[in-house]
């Protein structure tokens, strides 16, 4: 009873390389397991001992299959059938008779109920030419009591829409904050940006922007360029471009509280309060030029934009901007928080009192997905 025992094992192992496919080498070795194709010169084969393994196929002797696989030809037939390999070459038990072919004419093969390579590659490549929607959404939410009592809020979002050469990107983004009672943010700002690339770093684009932000007194402003940009490192690890053009730029002011110079004070309660005054508004063509620079490190991605925009009737007249951040990963899959630094700097903005230098710090979480 214990011989019978023992022999189950061996019963079963021979039963399972007798329904393997075989794999026979130029060397003469031989291996055990189920062939899952033959692509661009190898044939993978899945193994018991070793998982999948890649055989050159110019290694390959011959090969014999249990079961009915997929043969393509150098001449575009294609067979179904088991194959049996010997030193003459291969034959194919086809629906339609048997096919006898050599191993070198085997151009690829695959398993029923798969999708052959060339199908495959069609498939990627059609993918790879088609657009698809990318989307990310920040939000960070601060609170503080005590010696003073402030509450903030920001969210943005963005969608952008790209292709193999080109992208479409809207924006939209709004920060609001209270301290003590007394607006000390508050602003929004929306905008669509097109990028068509030609040549091997070249690209053109068209951009356009509109907004508010009431603490600068802005009213209204808008802003459309157009103009060409240029890459000048793009890798896994790293990208740098930069871009260059002409543009429009409209600003439209509110009033604020002037002495009889129009000098801003602090209220109407003020004593040299006088009337309302507001900055000229600005209708200008202008240059818009901008710096893009990505870096991923091993544990999170670095973001630096710098932007400048002077009008051209005045290039005292201009503003720019400066952001640098770090996204950190987090466990939960497309969650990063992003810790930053903002300077924005208003060349006119001591007209209405404030300081030309705006800086800002923030902690955002940031959801991406497709």
């Amino acid at each position: 009873m214990k011989r019978t025992y023992a022999l189950i094992p061996a019963i079963a192992l021979a039963a399972s390389l007798a329904q393997a496919d075989t794999v026979v080498t130029q060397d003469g070795s031989t291996i055990n397991g189920t062939i899952l194709g033959i692509d661009d010169g190898k044939i993978t084969v899945a193994t018991s001992f070793a998982g999948e393994i890649v055989i050159e196929q110019s290694k390959i002797a011959s090969f014999t299959t249990d079961a009915p696989i997929y043969l393509t030809v150098e001449n575009g037939a294609t067979y179904l059938g088991p194959v049996v390999g010997s030193s003459s070459g291969l034959a194919i038990a086809d629906a339609n008779g048997e096919a006898n072919v050599t191993l070198s004419q085997v151009k690829e093969s695959w398993q029923p109920g798969e999708k052959s390579p060339t199908a495959l590659r069609q498939e990627a490549e059609l993918a790879e030419l088609q657009r698809s929607w990318a989307y990310q959404a920040a939000f960070d939410l601060t609170g503080k009591t005590g010696n003073s009592d402030a509450t903030g809020l920001a969210t943005a979002f963005t969608a952008t829409l790209a292709g193999p050469d080109d992208s479409l990107e809207f924006f939209a983004r709004i920060n609001s904050s209270e301290t003590d009672g007394e607006k000390s943010a508050d602003d929004a700002r929306g905008g669509v940006t097109y990028t068509n690339e030609f040549g091997d770093a070249w690209n053109w684009y068209v951009r356009s922007e509109a907004g508010f932000d009431a603490i600068k007194d802005i009213d209204l402003f808008f802003t459309a360029a157009a103009g060409f940009g240029r890459t000048f490192v793009e890798n896994d690890v790293q990208n740098l471009s930069v871009r260059g053009g002409l543009g429009y730029t409209f600003e439209e002011y509110s009033a604020f509280p002037a002495d009889a110079d129009d000098n801003p004070v602090s209220g109407v309660d003020d004593p040299d309060f006088v009337r309302f005054a507001s900055r000229e508004e600005t209708s200008s063509a202008s240059l818009d030029f901008g710096l893009f620079h990505k870096y991923v490190f091993n544990w999170g991605t670095m973001n630096n934009t710098l932007t400048y925009n002077p009008t051209i009737d005045d290039f005292g007249n201009f503003r720019a901007v400066h952001d640098t951040s770090f996204d950190l990963p987090l466990k939960a899959e497309d969650w990063s928080i992003r810790i930053g630094l903002n300077n924005t700097y208003d060349s006119e903005a001591e007209v209405s009192g404030l300081d030309e230098l705006d800086t800002t710090y923030y902690i955002r979480m940031i959801l991406r997905w497709l």
